[in-house]
């Protein structure tokens, strides 16, 4: 159908007219969504006088501890993630953290280690100036998604090994006074963590609980502790209150636009209901405020880190359990994830691939609406292991598949280091600033950004059917996607030699002309669909 030069290859063809690179109108519609995921200390650092709170937690170079990066660098940083074509950015949670665990060793950087959920962490600025960079992204039509954590905060206590006796929460407790910058969370109610104090005791703020040892213990994960991490209990209403309080307010202070849950599986999915939209007066649910702050398309998701090998569907289900009208809007597809590495990556069946797709349709309410990736900063980036051509397709896939994509920092710049920091003073950096709209993968994911803006939609909005899915090792993997009367093919060759995928049954009519609207190496030519709607696709390496 067309020669390449090299790469391993994949195209889109449609019946519209090819596709200009341009950039698109804002939408309110989280489908039309693209958001550039950011943790925030290791993305710039634009004020260097907030990087030393004075505790050892900031050591440059050090990958375990703070490194900078804040809200002045990432707002500096804004053109250059939206010529991405990113809408949204999303950042690690902002909240005042817990920064050296009690060994000392790591920091809590990241932000998942809260010790008060309705103050700024020092590091990363002041809340003026999350609101600067809040009004900076609303000017340029862009959204903000900020990350929360509700089963845990940070590690102020644990059970010395064999002494936890569930009758007897203060048997075998052990706190961590000496965790800088507090010795235990600084916000009322979550400030009643020790279970030898009759009056937190009787609060039960807590799960008085040991670390989880058996991951595949629903009850050990709803109520133990992960990671050392101390356990809410979010059954308990003054729990629920308190945590709808608390992130309330960066709806009405910051004007947030969207929340992503940390560790979602590890409440109740009911937990969200409640969350989300409660009728208390006081305290009320999120997505209420949100209404009433003037933003009704409040939008919602989860983590749920799980996914499912070939034939199973398991991981699947448990994560749509969290999703629908009265609970969490989205969940991270995290078993597409986990397909998208196995074919593009490690160069499995793209019938693998081509069944997780179908699944995706088949469980999920409302696949478009689940955010997609091919890595993030739990797991290890895609050039970690896998080649770059195999990143070109799977992101290409993100695209042109139901879901909202989403950007891992770094990605763009051809990242292999999990997080590594983009400015030249952090670690893994290489000692250089790593911002340049020059590099191919950058490019690249602009181009994608506009194919999935255009088309009338079709990507964002459209029904995938599969048409050729190769089983057995590497080969062609063909779908057809269709929405509101426009059509496309989208065809990949994993191979490291050509393929020809003879007279496959397109589903389209006879003598349909299909225009090249995007290659990985340069446009597709175009096509027509024979007599009997199939079509010979000739597949360069």
């Amino acid at each position: 159908m067309m020669k390449l030069r090299t790469g391993a290859w994949a195209a889109a063809l449609a019946l519209a007219a090819p596709l200009a690179v341009a950039a698109a109108a804002p939408s309110a519609d989280w489908r039309d969504q693209v958001l550039y995921f950011v943790l925030t200390d290791r993305f710039d650092d634009g004020d260097p006088r907030n990087n030393d709170q004075g505790r050892g937690e900031y050591r440059p170079g050090s990958p375990e501890h703070y490194q900078g990066g804040d809200f002045a660098g990432l707002r500096r940083r804004l053109d250059y993630i939206r010529g991405l074509g990113a809408t949204g950015v999303w950042v690690t949670p902002p909240v005042a953290n817990q920064w050296l665990d009690p060994s000392g060793h790591s920091a809590g950087y990241h932000g998942y280690w809260a010790e008060h959920f309705m103050r700024v962490d020092p590091h990363l600025g002041t809340l003026a100036d999350y609101r600067a960079l809040s009004r900076a992204l609303h000017g340029r039509g862009m959204k903000l998604v900020q990350d929360i954590v509700v089963n845990h905060t940070g590690n102020f206590f644990g059970y010395r090994r064999g002494e936890w006796r569930a009758d007897d929460p203060a048997a075998g407790y052990w706190p961590h006074p000496d965790s800088p910058p507090v010795a235990r969370p600084s916000q009322w109610p979550f400030s009643l963590n020790d279970p030898r104090r009759a009056e937190d005791r009787r609060a039960g703020i807590y799960h008085w609980t040991p670390d989880v040892t058996d991951y595949t213990d629903r009850a050990q994960v709803l109520g133990w502790q992960m990671s050392s991490l101390d356990d809410l209990d979010t059954e308990n209403p003054t729990v629920r209150r308190a945590l709808r309080r608390s992130y309330a307010h960066w709806v009405r202070e910051v004007g947030v636009d969207g929340f992503r849950v940390d560790t979602a599986f590890y409440v109740p999915p009911d937990f969200f209901t409640d969350f989300l939209h409660a009728r208390d007066p006081q305290a009320p649910g999120i997505a209420r405020v949100a209404r009433a702050a003037g933003k009704p398309g409040f939008f919602s998701f989860g983590e749920g880190f799980g996914i499912d090998g070939p034939g199973q569907d398991t991981q699947t289900r448990l994560i749509e359990s969290y999703a629908g009208p009265d609970r969490l809007d989205g969940m991270l597809n995290f078993p597409l994830y986990g397909a998208l590495g196995a074919v593009f990556g490690a160069g499995r069946a793209p019938a693998e691939l081509a069944e997780r797709i179908q699944t995706m349709m088949r469980v999920h309410r409302d696949p478009w609406r689940m955010p997609s990736f091919v890595d993030n900063h739990d797991v290890d980036r895609f050039l970690a292991g896998g080649p770059e051509r195999g990143l070109r397709q799977a992101l290409l896939a993100v695209y042109t598949l139901p879901g909202i994509p989403v950007i891992y920092y770094g990605t763009e710049q051809g990242f292999t280091a999990q997080r590594a920091a983009m400015f030249a003073a952090g670690a893994g950096s290489g000692g250089r600033d790593h911002f340049k709209p020059d590099n191919p993968l950058y490019r690249l994911l602009g181009e994608l950004a506009a194919l999935r803006a255009g088309e009338g939609r079709l990507f964002s909005r459209g029904r995938p059917e599969l048409l050729h899915a190769q089983a057995g090792g590497p080969g062609a993997l063909v779908w057809r996607t269709h929405h509101q009367g426009r059509q496309a093919l989208v065809a990949f060759n994993t191979a490291d030699h050509e393929l020809l995928v003879d007279a496959l049954a397109t589903g389209l009519p006879p003598g349909t002309r299909l225009q090249g609207a995007f290659g990985l190496d340069g446009r597709p030519a175009e096509a027509r669909v024979d007599a009997q709607g199939r079509l010979t696709l000739r597949l360069p390496p």
